[in-house]
């Protein structure tokens, strides 16, 4: 039983691996560009969180299997941990761009 709990969150977790090799280009690109713009300090962390994620999300992701394989006592919190890390990705996009600015 829980080893289709488990199987089922690897194979959620690998589903962004598809679509990894278009998006290490971007990220690599947005890591050699310079902002034009003073951006604050939260924003940028999160952008370069962000960025920095994408490039090592096939290591959490790889880790976590090998290592839920080999710990069999937390093979479902092991394997959990990639949904989790892509949410703290979804999360750092959603606030990595500054904030618009309003003239009233």
């Amino acid at each position: 039983m829980f080893e289709f709990f488990r199987l089922t969150l690897l194979v959620l977790g690998a589903i962004p691996l598809l679509v990894y090799p278009f998006a290490v280009i971007a990220s690599l690109m947005g890591l050699g560009s310079k902002p034009s713009i003073n951006i604050p300090l939260f924003n940028r962390i999160m952008n370069k969180f962000f960025l920095w994620g994408v490039l090592i999300y096939p290591m959490v992701f790889f880790g976590c299997y090998w290592l839920s394989d080999n710990f069999v006592e937390y093979d479902l919190i092991l394997a959990s941990l990639p949904m989790f890390f892509l949410l703290l990705l979804w999360g750092s996009f959603h606030f990595m761009d500054a904030p618009a600015k309003y003239e009233t």
